[in-house]
């Protein structure tokens, strides 16, 4: 995965995501949305076959590169969630 910022202006953050497909952004997209400060945020896909994303991110209040970083932080305690709960389901007799 690479990111490069496009462009970085007072409260809005705009970035290209290469060598990813959409399902990671799209779940830090979706903690994003959960933050009061958030205005706006949303993924572009810039063409189905090409692996190149677009993420914008605007805020009120706070730095939107700041509320990005908490917003990945959220998605991974989550994805660490569903681990746990898997190897409970598979480890635990679930399976």
């Amino acid at each position: 995965m690479e990111i490069k910022v496009i462009s970085s202006i007072k409260n809005i953050l705009v970035m290209n995501i290469e060598n990813e497909d959409i399902s990671i952004p799209e779940i830090i997209h979706y903690e994003l949305l959960k933050d009061s400060h958030v205005i706006f945020a949303g993924v572009m896909e810039q063409h189905p076959l090409l692996k190149k994303l677009t993420m914008r991110v605007q805020t009120k209040g706070l730095e939107p590169s700041n509320v990005l970083v908490s917003s990945c932080s959220k998605a991974i305690e989550k994805a660490s969630e569903l681990l746990s709960e898997v190897n409970k389901a598979l480890v635990g007799g679930g399976a």
